[in-house]
């Protein structure tokens, strides 16, 4: 998807504060869709908010467990673990 695409270009540019309106423009055109919760947990970690991020991680656990078919066991794990890094007392 080219808006999902653009703004991971834009995080990867370390363009935090556009990755976030970007990653929120995807929460609100593609609530369905993990992207937007996985960008803005990336800005939340790249800053340091690791709680923040976490529970961004945790919202794309939400959408990958309501249709675990649409998606790889790995990439499930990907988050669980990094919740488990990021807010160890809460972890998935």
């Amino acid at each position: 998807m080219e808006a999902s695409n653009a703004a991971l270009a834009l995080f990867h540019a370390g363009r935090l504060e556009e990755t976030e309106v970007a990653a929120r423009d995807l929460l609100v055109r593609f609530p369905d869709m993990p992207d937007g919760w996985e960008y803005l947990g990336l800005v939340h970690e790249k800053r340091g908010e690791n709680r923040e991020a976490a529970e961004c991680y945790r919202r794309v656990l939400e959408i990958v467990r309501r249709t675990p078919e649409d998606y790889e066991p790995a990439f499930e794990q990907q988050f669980v673990n990094l919740i488990a890094k990021l807010d160890p007392l809460r972890a998935a």
